[in-house]
């Protein structure tokens, strides 16, 4: 470069220069290559964030999950217990009520049967008294003709 310009002065300052421009280019170079690796870190990192609030956010929803779940679980126990007891409830509702027809259903019995024996001794009575007459009048007949 410095046979290029006669005069050294202007070969020093061009060289100057070139030096300066070619420092210059490193130094942008290097920053940018800094720049490059910082904004790779920054990516890299917001990523990792980005994944770690994922997991997070996967793990809260998980847990949300088995809380409702649970609570659903103990809802349907609830239920369950209910119904159990309306059912018991109604067996005891029906067995008052098989009770008190069968009470009922034996005094009708017990009824019928007693209507049923006084209706015999009636019947009894009847044809006694249908006997009796029967041979009184016959008697009677045979008396009168035997006078």
């Amino acid at each position: 470069m410095k046979s290029i310009f006669s005069d050294t002065d202007q070969a020093k300052k061009l060289i100057q220069a070139f030096e300066e421009f070619a420092n210059d280019r490193a130094t942008t170079q290097r920053l940018n290559f800094g720049n490059l690796k910082q904004e790779a870190i920054e990516q890299i990192r917001n990523e990792l964030v980005s994944k770690d609030l994922f997991q997070s956010e996967i793990k809260r929803l998980e847990d949300l999950f088995h809380s409702e779940i649970k609570r659903l679980e103990a809802e349907i126990k609830r239920v369950e217990s209910s119904i159990k007891t309306e059912i018991k409830r109604v067996e005891s509702s029906i067995k008052q009520v098989e009770s008190s027809l069968q009470s009922e259903i034996k005094l009708s019995v017990s009824s019928l049967k007693q209507q049923g024996i006084y209706w015999l001794i009636g019947a009894c009575v009847v044809s006694i008294a249908t006997i009796i007459s029967s041979v009184w009048a016959i008697m009677n007949f045979m008396v009168e003709h035997l006078k």
